[in-house]
């Protein structure tokens, strides 16, 4: 039985070490950026959402519809993904891009905004490593869509 106790023990140790070293991999990684102008779809259904191309799957979301000047409200995003403890990375006219770091392993996210001409401001929130982020992305877009509604 003590046997059994230190396998057990020792597969433990083994899942936190490999938890961390993909911590450590997800470091390594920027966002996609746009392409042709769009945000790129998602790779994994189960850790990204995306509001580009609604299509009935899980992983996707609603845009959300703002009134008033892109600038100006590009800047309210910035300053809501900043209030969520996100890093801004890049800012471009009609894009945004930043980190989101866990706190115990110090897994990364991207988010990514992108501004169209007919006033939506499209999301996706995608984890770099790993296949299952049980709703963190949705629910960062969630609370930003909150943030930027008010």
């Amino acid at each position: 039985m003590q046997k059994f106790f230190y396998i057990l023990g020792a597969i433990i140790i083994l899942i936190i070490i490999a938890f961390f070293i993909l911590g450590i991999v997800s470091k390594k990684g920027q966002a996609l950026g746009l392409k042709n102008g769009r945000l790129p779809a998602c790779v994994s259904t189960e850790n990204c959402v995306i509001s580009e191309t609604i299509n009935g799957k899980a992983n996707t979301i609603e845009p959300l519809i703002f009134s008033g000047d892109k600038s100006v409200f590009l800047n309210k995003a910035k300053a809501a993904l900043e209030s969520l403890d996100g890093k801004i990375v890049t800012v471009e006219p009609d894009y945004i891009a930043a980190t989101f770091t866990s706190g115990i392993f110090g897994f990364v996210d991207d988010v990514e905004l992108r501004v169209s001409d007919n006033n939506l401001l499209h999301f996706r929130s995608a984890s770099r490593v790993g296949r299952k982020d049980f709703g963190a992305n949705k629910k960062r877009i969630d609370t930003l869509k909150t943030l930027l509604a008010k």
